[in-house]
């Protein structure tokens, strides 16, 4: 987890997409967990926030920071040959990061996860804690994500 938030109240830059994995089922835990390990160390680095949703095959995710550094990594991860499909759903400049606590957090049903991808009552049976959203910013663009993890959504 990494702080962010002393940038509170500063504009940043946010971009959504969404892609489709080409990872083998068989590998693909300790692949998204060393996606996990070097977007974090990277983007704390950066000085970059988000999430990534994990869904099936889909992956959704959240970039928050100077719009310089969000769009330089968008662009190395759309060439990231472990996944395809790579959509723009979103990108705007917004007042507050919605993951300013978060350099990457895990969003989904796998032990360890720091976000749940299910919503509240189908969260219960999760493997880890009840989400800890801290303001309406992170739990509206959560439950965004997840309408985007469902490929028949197309972008707004």
């Amino acid at each position: 987890m990494t702080d962010t938030t002393a940038d509170l109240g500063t504009q940043v830059f946010r971009l959504v997409y969404r892609s489709h994995t080409t990872m083998s089922s068989e590998n693909r835990p300790a692949e998204i967990q060393e996606i996990f390990e070097v977007s974090q160390s990277k983007n704390h680095h950066l000085g970059l926030s988000g999430a990534l949703l994990v869904w099936q095959d889909t992956f959704v995710q959240v970039l928050e920071g100077d719009e310089t550094r969000v769009r330089d990594l968008y662009a190395t991860i759309a060439s990231d040959p472990r996944h395809e499909q790579v959509e723009t759903l979103d990108e705007s400049v917004v007042s507050a990061r919605a993951f300013g606590r978060w350099a990457m957090a895990h969003v989904s049903d796998a032990e360890g996860a720091d976000l749940p991808a299910s919503r509240g009552a189908e969260a219960t049976d999760a493997p880890h804690a009840t989400p800890r959203l801290e303001d309406r910013r992170e739990a509206m663009l959560l439950d965004l994500m997840r309408e985007y993890a469902n490929p028949d959504i197309k972008p707004l």
